[in-house]
């Protein structure tokens, strides 16, 4: 999945190496509730650098230079990601 930053373009991938990183790095765990939006924000940081890292391509961005692409208004589009990524709304198979 690609997601858009101020005209900057990531690839997001939600892989183990993403959602340890975030665990280890940031203090951001999938188990918590994401009540705080930084903490979503910090998790498609993990996510990104992962995308880039499989995908082989540079990626330049510390977690501050990520979070300060991202505006209120990009929230939608943000959760929209993390819902697709993360498997939310998916219906059961039976």
């Amino acid at each position: 999945m690609r997601l858009t930053l101020s005209d900057k373009e990531f690839t997001l991938r939600a892989d183990f190496l993403a959602f340890n990183s975030a665990k280890e790095e940031a203090g951001v765990s999938l188990g918590d509730e994401f009540t705080d939006p930084v903490d979503a924000c910090k998790l498609l940081y993990f996510m990104a650098r992962s995308g880039a890292k499989y995908a082989g391509v540079p990626f330049k961005y510390e977690l501050e230079d990520f979070l300060g692409l991202m505006q209120l208004s990009d929230v939608p589009q943000m959760t929209s990601a993390l819902n697709e990524m993360m498997g939310a709304g998916a219906e059961k198979k039976s």
